[in-house]
């Protein structure tokens, strides 16, 4: 259950030269992984990505797996945390270690974790848009999301001195749509040398042991925390009532970019379509 010690096959590439470093000779500076939680069933689709530098990336790996030992779970899902299920089925009522247990990773990321980016996509109002323009034909919801992720980032590491091709950018494979984010990352992006990169929640390593790229357990925690505080706004009818919001998602706000995460809904989607050119159908 717990491993320990052992950098996947990955992260060492990573942290040699970056994908596309070739061109270049350049290496990799800043790794952003991206968890999508929600749905299109959902009352939002919540992308979140975590930035931060391998070095930190590797502390973060070993703090995380401490954590799990801890706790004896192999991995952090949030919907089974959540709802009691599976790892987590005898936690349902000790409440004091859920809280434990939250708290201890999410110091994790607050110590790891350099800047943060999150979004809410509002479903209906999507729809919504999408009756009047060709958006879903231009700009499917899982990319407006990630792509509106990344427009957070971008400034950030640009002001941080970071060049926009030492930008990993890693996303967790089988969402929904990924095919139409790396034809618009390409019509976006067309200088960046470092395309989309898809890996599923476990990795191969040297050993060809297959090991969880614990990252994305992070992302998942953030992107779900969203999708919870946003399910509140919608059922209360405001969409800035922070107070009533989850405790967590109040701690996770205050990571370095929390102050820029917010929503798409009908106003902002349509000042997409604008900007993006898309046609009225």
């Amino acid at each position: 259950m717990c491993t320990q010690g052992q950098i996947p096959l990955w992260q060492s590439i990573l942290m040699g030269v970056r994908l596309g470093g070739w061109k270049r000779g350049s290496m990799a500076v800043m790794t952003c992984y991206t968890d999508v939680g929600g749905s299109l069933s959902e009352i939002v689709l919540s992308p979140a990505t975590l930035v931060s530098s391998p070095e930190k990336w590797q502390e973060f790996d070993r703090r995380w797996n401490d954590c799990l030992c801890a706790f004896e779970v192999s991995a952090l899902h949030m919907k089974d945390f959540a709802h009691s299920r599976g790892e987590f089925s005898s936690w349902k009522l000790d409440e004091p270690k859920r809280r434990r247990f939250l708290n201890a990773l999410m110091w994790i990321i607050e110590d790891t974790v350099e800047y943060s980016a999150a979004v809410a996509i509002y479903v209906a109002d999507y729809n919504r848009v999408d009756q009047k323009y060709r958006l879903s034909e231009s700009l499917r919801p899982y990319t407006l999301g990630c792509m509106s992720c990344a427009a957070r980032i971008i400034p950030w590491a640009k002001e941080a001195q970071h060049d926009k091709n030492d930008l990993i950018w890693i996303f967790e494979k089988g969402d929904q749509d990924q095919n139409d984010l790396r034809k618009r990352w390409e019509i976006a992006y067309p200088d960046h040398f470092v395309d989309p990169i898809f890996l599923k929640k476990q990795d191969v390593y040297e050993s060809k042991e297959s090991r969880r790229i614990r990252p994305f357990e992070a992302a998942d925690l953030v992107g779900y925390e969203n999708l919870l505080a946003h399910r509140l706004l919608a059922k209360k009818g405001e969409k800035r009532l922070f107070e009533n919001l989850r405790k967590p998602m109040q701690r996770l706000m205050k990571l370095k970019g929390g102050d820029l995460w917010g929503y798409l809904s009908e106003t902002e989607i349509l000042s997409a379509c604008s900007m993006s050119g898309i046609q009225l159908r």
